[in-house]
């Protein structure tokens, strides 16, 4: 991650750090693509619950090339490479984005996120603002949700692929219609589950990330607990899905409240924002960031 990038394509590495918390010492290892240098502010990207850095790979190499600044996608604890630990909660995942921008000399950076990954960049502006030189958050606003049922459905059916040693991507996505419709989101679900090289279930879907620890942490991850008194005054973007159900008219007051100086910018899309138009989506953060530098 320290060494600089000599061709435009987004390579992986390892940012290490040994942190305490009481009496366990756990040694994190955030896994990140990273495109290449310059000494603009640097994006850093964080995902959704389910998603990981591999999902956002196209649109951070446009946004670096376009923009001109490093773009960094980081995987969030229990999450793509990044290791399975306790607790999964916005306070753990903030705290480890905020030594992710320090350990690696970030300075100031234009934190971009979506979903879950938008409550974590919205809590790490509150609460560490002067890491922070820009937002824009993901179809997602700073206050609690009631939990969806199909979250929890998405957790059970893929705890069950695996229990069963399933084996066939088409068995394994015929299960997860029966809770899910949609083949583009079955796909993003499946990306969660790898077939074992060796040992006992070789050639069997297994998941790559903690599935009862995240059942466990959906409510947590569907609230929002984070002191009204706080704001941050720097520049916010909300780009909205149309058809998404979560940046809609009764939730600008808490965005003002939180974020007094935000926008919204809105695409006919569903949740996924960032999938459905990445072209738009793209042309929306350039569109801002142009407009916010310093």
């Amino acid at each position: 991650m320290l060494t600089s990038l000599r061709t435009a394509a987004a390579r992986q590495a390892v940012a290490t750090r040994v942190f305490s918390r009481g009496l366990s010492t756990v040694a994190l290892e955030f896994s990140h693509n990273k495109a290449p240098p310059s000494s603009k502010p640097p994006l850093v990207i964080l995902h959704g619950l389910f998603g990981s850095k591999q999902n956002w790979r196209a649109i951070a190499k446009k946004l670096s090339a376009q923009l001109g600044r490093d773009t960094y996608s980081v995987d969030l604890r229990n999450h793509g490479d990044s290791p399975h630990v306790v607790p999964h909660t916005y306070s753990a995942m903030s705290g480890d984005i905020v030594r992710f921008i320090e350990d690696h000399g970030l300075g100031r950076a234009v934190l971009v996120g979506h979903s879950m990954g938008g409550k974590v960049v919205m809590q790490t502006a509150l609460e560490h603002p002067s890491l922070v030189d820009m937002l824009i958050v993901d179809d997602m606003v700073p206050t609690k949700a009631k939990l969806a049922h199909e979250f929890a459905e998405y957790v059970q059916m893929l705890k069950t692929i695996e229990d069963r040693g399933i084996a066939s991507q088409k068995e394994a996505d015929a299960m997860l219609e029966t809770v899910e419709k949609d083949i583009s989101v079955r796909q993003f679900l499946l990306t969660n589950m790898k077939k074992a090289r060796e040992g006992e279930g070789k050639g069997t879907y297994k998941s790559r990330i903690p599935l009862e620890l995240l059942g466990k942490s959906l409510e947590g991850i569907m609230g929002w607990d984070v002191d009204a008194a706080k704001q941050y005054q720097g520049p916010t973007l909300f780009i909205a899905g149309k058809r998404s159900p979560y940046i809609r008219p009764h939730a600008y007051p808490a965005m003002r409240q939180y974020f007094p100086n935000y926008e919204v910018e809105e695409l006919d899309t569903g949740h996924w924002v960032h999938a459905e138009m990445p072209h738009e989506f793209i042309q929306l953060i350039e569109a801002f960031i142009d407009k916010n530098e310093h």
